[in-house]
Order: C-alpha cells, then sequence, then structure tokens
C-alpha cells in the first residue's frame, strides 16, 4: 500500500496562542500548530505506511489546527478547527485507518470518527 501523508500546518495559532514571548530573551513560545505536530508524530510514530510532516501555512487561518490529508492515487482534504490536544490526534489517527484502508481516499461517511464531522475544509481530487 503506498504511504500516507498528514501535513500539520505548524503555524496555525489559536486565538488563546500568546503572540509575543514572555520576556525579551525568551524562547517564543509554541503555538499550536507544533503542539500538534509533535502529538501528531508522536501518536502516529509507529503506524506503517504514515508519514506526518509539516508545512510553514496551510493558509486556513480562521481555522486553526488545519491538516492535509494526503495519499498516491487518493482523493485529498484539508481538516482545520482542530485544538492541540491528545484527542485530536487520536480523532486523525482513527480516520487516517480508514483512509489509509480504502483504494481511493474515500471513506463513508458512516466511518467517521466523530471528530472529524464539520472539520472539512476542502476536498481535492488525486493527481
Amino acid at each position: 500500500m503506498s504511504e500516507i501523508v498528514l501535513l500539520v500546518c505548524e503555524t496555525c495559532r489559536h486565538p488563546e496562542d500568546p503572540a509575543t514571548t514572555p520576556a525579551d530573551d525568551a524562547a517564543p513560545l509554541p503555538r499550536s500548530g507544533e503542539k500538534l505536530l509533535a502529538m501528531a508524530r508522536d501518536h502516529l510514530a509507529d503506524v506503517p505506511g504514515v508519514r506526518v510532516d509539516s508545512m510553514r501555512c496551510l493558509m486556513a487561518c480562521r481555522r486553526p489546527c488545519a491538516v492535509h490529508l494526503r495519499g498516491p492515487g487518493r482523493m485529498a482534504y484539508v481538516l482545520g478547527d482542530f485544538p492541540a490536544e491528545d484527542s485530536s490526534v487520536a480523532t486523525l489517527a482513527e480516520y487516517i485507518r480508514h483512509y489509509h484502508a480504502s483504494s481511493d481516499g474515500v471513506v463513508p461517511f458512516k466511518d467517521w470518527p466523530q471528530g472529524v464531522k464539520g472539520r472539512f475544509i476542502a476536498r481535492i481530487p488525486p493527481v
């Protein structure tokens, strides 16, 4: 089976994320996108056929945190509104399992975990 890629927008910022560092000499505080990326890498590291990668901006700034799910010859999806929490990664992992099992990337609605419903931003046909 071909590799599935989950791209996480590393620059996504939730409104509650601090806009600045706590002090001039302090390291910048991580954005929600960076946190979600780290959690996804940890949670999905041992899942065969799935790679987690990042992108500087998915241009879904009004729907943070955003991810892009794709695979060769499959429908691709951009999803948003994920809080940087373990539950988001668990939801994505469940959806990815169904996506990976499909031949064309189309997951029947009955198999969608509750946490992805209402979060789809775009469906992109295979190239």
